[in-house]
């Protein structure tokens, strides 16, 4: 039986983090990853922030294996053979210190987790931790105080910190967190398209090193809620399409034909044409923030990322390194103290809850609660901006009273002017850009 003075679970963005903090101040860590290398298992929406990696590694840029600083980013409204485009093109983002960039999970991950044994963190690879360990008491469940693993094998520390993921099945057994219903989760399918670099940089308007990130509703998904995305890589593009899993099963859907029918799009098709494809990947997803019943400690263990559904639009993996980082602040207090109780670990919630994110996160759960009166908002708003713009931009021998007419009665006959509105901000709620 091994000792450690701290044992994460999960070689993620949070679970590295964490290891990576607690190793430079002196703490004796394991790191535990199920797959064959970190990142092997992960997928995410292709991009990480600048201003939360820097808190983790200053002048990042200089060492991490990124892709492209992203300069244009645009959410299109895609009808059958148009879009309307809302978007932005900013220079500034391609200089330091830097806005977003886009990134390869497998390549990130592996990157950070090294950065985490530099510090001194031992990192186990292929390995599943089955099982929490618990201190013996006459009556109830002690504090957690380590994990069994798949083959067996214990590990004993003092604090463990549960970096899992959406499965989060250590997190359940612990009592933090209760299984998610098919209407909180969202299943995403990725692709990955090689194109050479000179192509992404003329479709999209780029130069060199720089990148464009194109978030699309309403026809990918149909007539239900959901999101496809292409983020441009140095030399690839990655396509991403996702909708809430119960709206999959009740509506019998095919990811993977929505992505075939996606990618013929007239307008898309043109942005991917040539690209051969280098794998396909699925991941879940929670909805909704954190949920009502969220635990982030109990006696002897935390749980950060996704695992605490610490999602918030399309943000993800940089929450999940600043949660990381808290993690570790606190056990190193608590290790100070001698004292890994609830009554200690509490101070990780209250670090949490002085954050701008968790604040996003919870009211991220108002576009989940809308979304779930009204499933075909993204459709209905998608299919009128087309069709007023078709009208606005067609050229018709009419008066600009008689065309402003026109567009009055369509914008009427579809739905309340006020719901639309209520429409597009939930939307832009959701795709994380308010």
């Amino acid at each position: 039986m091994t000792h450690y003075d701290a044992v994460v679970v999960g070689a993620g963005p949070a679970g590295s983090t964490a290891a990576f903090f607690m190793a430079s101040s002196g703490l004796k860590v394991v790191l535990l990853e199920r797959g064959d290398y970190p990142g092997s298992k992960n997928m995410f929406g292709g991009t990480i922030y600048a201003e939360p990696l820097a808190e983790v590694v200053p002048e990042f840029w200089l060492e991490a294996p990124l892709e492209r600083a992203v300069v244009r980013d645009g959410v299109w409204l895609l009808d059958r053979d148009s879009a309307v485009e809302i978007g932005f093109s900013g220079l500034r983002f391609a200089k330091a210190p830097f806005n977003k960039f886009t990134a390869l999970r497998p390549r990130f991950d592996r990157w950070l987790a090294e950065k985490a044994v530099a510090a001194g963190a031992a990192l186990e690879t292929a390995t599943v931790a089955r099982e929490l360990l618990y201190e013996r008491k006459v009556l109830g469940r002690g504090a957690v105080c380590g994990v069994a693993l798949d083959g067996g094998e214990k590990i004993t520390a003092e604090v463990v910190v549960l970096a899992e993921g959406v499965q989060a099945s250590l997190t359940r057994k612990a009592g933090l967190t209760e299984p998610l219903s098919a209407d909180r989760v969202g299943l995403w399918v990725r692709e990955v398209l090689s194109l050479p670099a000179e192509k992404i940089e003329d479709r999209f308007l780029l130069e060199k090193e720089e990148g464009a990130v194109l978030a699309m509703v309403g026809y990918p998904t149909g007539q239900s809620i959901g999101l496809a995305g292409i983020f441009t890589n140095r030399d690839s593009l990655s396509i991403l399409l996702g909708m809430p899993l119960h709206l999959l099963m009740e509506n019998r859907v095919s990811l993977p034909e929505l992505l075939s029918s996606f990618k013929k799009h007239p307008l898309v098709r043109r942005l991917i044409a040539g690209g051969e494809s280098m794998g396909y990947a699925a991941h879940l997803t929670t909805r909704g923030g954190v949920a009502a019943r969220q635990k982030f400690y109990s006696d002897g263990v935390m749980v950060a990322g996704e695992a605490a559904l610490m999602v918030s639009g399309r943000r993800g993996s940089d929450l999940a390194m600043l949660a990381g980082k808290l993690a570790a602040e606190t056990a190193v207090q608590a290790r100070a103290r001698g004292d890994f109780s609830s009554r200690m670990l509490k101070n990780y919630k209250r670090k949490l809850e002085a954050t701008f994110f968790m604040q996003n996160i919870r009211s991220a759960a108002g576009s989940v609660n809308y979304y779930d009166r009204y499933g075909d908002a993204d459709y209905l708003m998608s299919t009128l901006a087309n069709e007023l713009a078709y009208k606005f931009f067609q050229v018709e021998k009419e008066t600009d009273e008689e065309k402003t007419a026109k567009m009055t009665s369509l914008l009427l006959n579809k739905q309340l002017p006020v719901k639309s509105v209520r429409d597009l901000l939930a939307g832009l709620r959701d795709w994380g850009v308010l």
